[in-house]
């Protein structure tokens, strides 16, 4: 049976540590880690339930859940693999340093995927008081959907680090790219809005699986969760590592000289 890697047992004190120093010095603290989700999830609400009115089968507040569900998950995949890009230049004090680059990575996706833990928490909240949720396996696919994103970016994480140092361009490119790629998975739109063309399309996106599984909980019109959706998340987040690591082990030694 294989051991974890020994800087494991760095990691949970030190993504505290930048929890704590995300918040410091506010008035409100760690509350606003609650506080953040909840406005945006609000201000959809306020813009799909009075202000616009989408052509969908859901209400206002319905689509306004629904877009929540989908928009803070990406927010924080988006905050994980930009900043895992930046990352190594941000801190160059590893090149002199027995620190693992997998430290960095995870230490950092860990902080980012809070914020998708916190503010699927608050949709649920709300999902679940406003008679949207469901209770029983959908949970469960929830739960496993962060755990799959996380395990994921981290993956990712690994080859944006080197690469990110090697190629600056890649930094600007990356954040492009997710601005595409937020069209290109069923975010603002149900899937069944689309053509079965596009549809068939939207499955070789990693993501929308994930979207599906982040959804099961809710009472939202939209293809139903399967074990194929749970498959491919899981594929996808193993492939992520697996690439992830033969990059990061190529690479980490060149990415450590360009610091």
């Amino acid at each position: 049976m294989s051991r974890a890697p020994g800087w494991t047992r760095s990691l949970g004190p030190l993504v505290l540590a930048d929890l704590r120093q995300r918040y410091a010095g506010s008035a409100l603290g760690g509350a606003w880690a609650f506080l953040g989700p909840l406005v945006e999830v609000a201000a959809y609400a306020v813009v799909f339930g009075f202000l616009v009115r989408p052509h969908t089968d859901h209400d206002g507040f319905g689509y306004a859940l629904f877009v929540a569900s989908g928009i803070l998950p990406w927010a924080a995949l988006r905050e994980a693999v930009e900043g895992s890009a930046s990352l190594l230049p941000a801190h160059r004090w590893i090149r002199r340093s027995p620190v693992p680059v997998d430290l960095l990575v995870a230490r950092h996706c860990l902080v980012a995927s809070s914020r998708a833990a916190i503010g699927l928490l608050v949709v649920l909240l709300a999902a679940f008081l406003s008679g949207r949720g469901r209770t029983g396996a959908g949970l469960v696919l929830a739960a496993a959907a962060l755990v799959l994103q996380a395990v994921a970016v981290f993956g990712v994480g690994l080859a944006a680090a080197p690469l990110g140092t090697l190629y600056p361009d890649l930094r600007p490119a990356l954040t492009s790219a997710l601005t595409v790629l937020v069209f290109a998975s069923p975010i603002l739109y149900p899937e069944n809005m689309l053509s079965p063309s596009i549809q068939a399309a939207l499955e070789w996106n990693p993501f929308t699986h994930l979207l599906r599984l982040y959804r099961a909980p809710l009472a939202v019109s939209g293809a139903a969760a399967t074990g194929l959706d749970v498959a491919v998340a899981a594929a996808a987040a193993a492939a992520a590592v697996a690439a992830g690591h033969a990059l990061k082990a190529r690479l980490r030694w060149t990415a450590r000289d360009r610091l």
